[in-house]
């Protein structure tokens, strides 16, 4: 099969259920490579090949910023073959796009992982940049990250990690208290977005963060001082200001369905993004390993330390975004805001994360069961050299 970026093949994916930015419409969906050049009424567009989608749902790619393993792979310790692998296994589940998350540590540690992350880039489309949680976080705060990784800021330090990443560093988590002001002005200026996370700043100190560029938060809630009627803290400031994109786990765990209707009541579907924070024993079922240095045990729920603390999910971001559809009723609009429109205008992916004209055919084909299908730029992560879709989606032309 040609080169999906190039081929001139016209493709019709007729009667799709499509979650588009603003409403859900039955509609033909035209690709030309690896683009959606047009949406038609059911049964209007005319291609090379024809495929009956049958009224089937489709959204967009998930994208998953905040992911550090699956499937016993861990994005810290894996090589840059075995990290590729894994970003193909989650495509097959409907992440289309990921971003390694890597736990801080010693810093040969630390560059290690993100040279095998950089390397990793170059074999899996999948893999588009590189999230570092840490290491100028809070100790107060550091939740299962190890105490190694809790460094003090250090601008050398910092262009040492730039440097190991290869340009692939894209998100910071950072703790506003820890980082000069002045710095945190620099994250855009070197191609990376800062995330507030692991913090134990004040209102003020996260105001001042936001006023200094931060357009996001890491995992809201989780490892930062709760809100208190006399000082609403970080949750407070990071709810209220609309700049700020907020990142959700959303495994019915990390926040209670209560607290994520409050964001979503505060911020709307499109202030958040959905992440699965997912951990290498996602997707093992009852399983025990070491994350972070330490020993983790999962009941196939929950991933936690021996002394109880959440230590990352092991809920991948299509089970979390189909658990919170059924138990908080979201929309197909919602869905799709949340768990891939945000997170690519908001890490300024160019055209992905959405059905839409001119963006890239990155989408996933719902069954009555689960995933059917899942294209990359226009072709089968299963197999791009083979069908297109599978069997049970029927082509006539």
């Amino acid at each position: 099969m040609s080169n999906p970026e190039v081929s001139d093949i016209r493709v019709v994916l007729r009667d799709g259920q499509l979650a588009l930015p603003d409403r859900v419409v039955n509609a033909d969906m035209v690709l030309e490579g690896a683009v959606i050049v047009g949406l038609a009424p059911v049964g209007t567009a005319n291609g090379d090949e024809v495929w009956d989608l049958g009224g089937r749902r489709v959204t967009p790619g998930f994208i998953d910023t905040h992911i550090h393993g699956a499937n016993g792979v861990d994005f810290n310790q894996a090589d840059a073959e075995t990290l590729a692998s894994c970003a193909e296994d989650l495509a097959r589940t409907g992440i289309t796009s990921i971003y390694p998350t890597i736990v801080p540590g010693p810093e040969d540690a630390m560059k290690d992982a993100l040279a095998n992350c950089a390397r990793a880039a170059e074999l899996s489309p999948s893999i588009m940049g590189i999230h570092l949680e840490g290491p100028f976080v809070s100790a107060g705060r550091r939740g299962a990250l190890p105490e190694s990784g809790v460094l003090s800021w250090d601008d050398e330090l910092m262009n040492r990690l730039l440097e190991a990443a290869g340009g692939k560093l894209r998100i910071m988590t950072f703790a506003p208290e820890e980082v000069p002001f002045a710095s945190q002005k620099k994250f855009s200026m070197v191609g990376v977005k800062g995330s507030i996370g692991h913090t134990c700043a004040t209102a003020e100190e996260t105001r001042l963060a936001i006023e200094s560029g931060a357009r996001r938060c890491t995992h809201l809630c989780n490892a930062m001082p709760a809100m208190h009627h006399r000082d609403p803290g970080p949750v407070g400031v990071l709810l209220l200001d609309e700049r700020v994109r907020c990142e959700v786990i959303l495994d019915g765990h990390h926040l209670s369905n209560d607290l994520v209707k409050l964001a979503l009541k505060l911020k709307g579907a499109h202030g958040l993004i959905a992440v699965s924070d997912a951990m290498p024993l996602a997707g093992m079922g009852v399983s025990t390993g070491v994350f972070c240095g330490q020993e983790v045990c999962s009941d196939g729920h929950r991933a936690t330390l021996v002394d109880g603390t959440l230590a990352g999910s092991v809920t991948l971001l299509p089970e979390a975004l189909s658990r919170t559809e059924k138990e908080l009723g979201l929309s197909g609009v919602e869905l799709q805001a949340m768990g891939s429109l945000n997170a690519a205008e908001d890490i300024g992916l160019p055209r992905r994360g959405s059905i839409r004209t001119d963006y890239r055919a990155d989408l996933v084909i719902h069954g009555a069961d689960g995933v059917d299908a899942v294209l990359r730029g226009g072709l089968s992560v299963e197999d791009a050299d083979g069908p297109r879709l599978p069997a049970v989606v029927q082509r006539v032309l």
